[in-house]
């Protein structure tokens, strides 16, 4: 036995010393660099009132993840509270504002407009996994793509991978392009608002039908004012509720394939 190291801990001849892990990191770095981010968009808004709140937090939050010195840090101490509030933290506002929509709104929209998400959330949903079955796209992200297009991106990425059993190397390319995509909308849509003539109402119903995550939905809306983030939010809601029956189908699917999850179980129903 050999003594090493300043505390004098015993080595075996020929072994190697294990460093001690140190202290997992909190939330609390994390969730103050989220708020320093939400301040600084929130000054931007203030300086530049073109600006939305929520668009300039997500170029700043863009901006950011290219920074190596502030990226090194988000791979430390500062990744726990991130992924709170990218995940918890956002989730429960996106509850919050649904619960200012009321069942009266819902009936108030109309059948056609019902209809409307039905038709294009199985159009996306048909149409972009033909598309990619086409294109040669391997196992099954013609599916994953197609599930986050057409209900809420990556959750419905998630979902539907779960009971599929997908391999994480045809999850994590789906997640890529579906985010990549919706953020991308973040910018472009509302430029479309203006030329293309559409009330405030129907560019939210718009935003609510096209764009993938929710987040992004209210990011886009929200350029256009309170009365297009409701609509928006609220038709995307109803693209949401459709994420149920499409993974109930898919584990019929899975369940007739003889599919499972792990160890050879089919997946429940």
């Amino acid at each position: 036995m050999a003594l090493v190291g300043p505390r004098l801990r015993p080595l075996a001849a020929g072994g190697r010393v294990r460093p001690r892990p140190g202290p997992r990191p909190g939330p609390v770095p994390g969730l103050a660099l989220a708020a320093a981010g939400v301040s600084t968009a929130w000054l931007v808004h203030l300086a530049v009132p073109a600006v939305p709140v929520l668009t300039a937090a997500v170029v700043l939050g863009v901006a950011a993840a290219h920074a190596p010195w502030l990226r090194d840090r988000v791979r430390g101490g500062c990744r726990p509270g991130l992924t709170l509030a990218a995940k918890r933290l956002m989730r429960l506002g996106v509850v919050l504002l649904g619960l200012r929509l009321s069942l009266a709104d819902v009936l108030g929209v109309g059948w056609w407009t019902v209809a409307m998400v039905l038709g294009v959330v199985a159009a996306t949903f048909g149409g972009t996994w033909w598309l990619g079955r086409r294109l040669g796209l391997p196992g099954d992200q013609p599916v994953l793509v197609a599930a986050g297009y057409a209900i809420c991106g990556a959750s419905a990425i998630g979902a539907v991978a779960a009971v599929r059993d997908s391999d994480e190397d045809d999850a994590a390319p789906s997640v890529a392009l579906v985010t990549l995509c919706g953020t991308l909308a973040i910018a472009v849509l509302p430029l479309l608002h203006g030329p293309l003539g559409l009330s405030d109402a129907q560019f939210g119903r718009w935003v609510g039908a096209g764009v993938h995550d929710v987040g992004q939905v209210v990011a886009a809306a929200q350029t256009a004012g309170p009365g297009a983030l409701g609509e928006a939010v609220l038709v995307k809601l109803m693209r949401v509720a459709l994420l149920a029956p499409l993974v109930a189908a898919m584990v019929v699917v899975a369940r007739r394939r003889g599919r499972g999850t792990t160890e050879g179980r089919r997946p429940p129903l």
